[in-house]
């Protein structure tokens, strides 16, 4: 059983499934994607990867690689990334639901298989980032989220700002959720927003392609969804309407 908030805050979703594919392999092979799926995504855009190096003696250093494209929706709201590396397929906001999420993801994946021929899968993640609009005055952070960064009662209480991360081991299932937490600049007048950025994921894999990840996706996306009702109070989930199950 899943459920989904009436006002969801999800700003962005995503699957990443991380492969190891054969050499001959190319930018074209994966540039021809585009064509099976110009219908849906008819924006194309290259993806580049920037590494940079910085020495005490030289100037900095960026290497710039093309990894693949990206094919987006003409809203932009949906995008599909086929690279040398992986896979990815990200919603933006408003999201749907995670059977919508997973329906599309599995149809492209499909595509990309078939065309990049992938030797194994090395990582798979579900990342979700939320962005919470909280009234102000906000009186105590603690009453719309039970984690939050703690603050020395020999302090000043008052922040303007805050960024946390906090790395929790799944020994259950061998893998990682990395929790970010921050503050920023609402959108929306009268409130304060904090973003709540939680990325599960298991890496350090060698499951074939036709391997049941998908399997192993739905775990991540539940783990997700246990540490995101841990994360915040009944006063949060006030702000997000009904919740209705599917």
């Amino acid at each position: 059983m899943a459920f989904q908030y009436e006002k969801a805050p999800i700003t962005e979703a995503l699957i990443d499934i991380r492969a190891a594919l054969p050499d001959d392999v190319t930018l074209s092979t994966l540039e021809a994607l585009h064509g099976q799926v110009t219908e849906w995504y008819p924006e194309k855009k290259k993806r580049i990867e920037v590494e940079g190096q910085i020495g005490l003696e030289a100037p900095p250093t960026a290497k710039r690689t093309e990894m693949g494209f990206s094919f987006s929706s003409v809203d932009g709201k949906q995008i599909f990334q086929a690279r040398l590396d992986g896979f990815t397929f990200s919603r933006l906001r408003p999201y749907g639901n995670w059977l919508e999420l997973n329906t599309e993801a599995k149809r492209l994946w499909g595509l990309y298989r078939e065309a990049a021929r992938p030797l194994e899968v090395t990582r798979v993640a579900v990342r979700y980032v939320n962005q919470i609009d909280i009234p102000l005055p906000i009186i105590d952070n603690k009453e719309y989220f039970l984690t939050s960064p703690e603050v020395s009662p020999k302090l000043p209480q008052e922040l303007s700002g805050f960024f946390m991360q906090l790395q929790f081991p799944q020994a259950d299932f061998g893998g990682m959720l990395i929790l970010n937490q921050a503050a920023l600049s609402s959108r929306q007048p009268d409130t304060n927003s904090i973003v709540l950025d939680l990325d599960v994921f298991k890496a350090d894999l060698h499951l074939k392609p036709d391997d049941d990840i998908w399997l192993l996706l739905e775990t991540l996306r539940n783990r997700k969804n246990e540490f995101f009702e841990g994360c915040i109070t009944d006063k949060t989930r006030a702000l997000f309407g009904k919740r209705e199950e599917y």
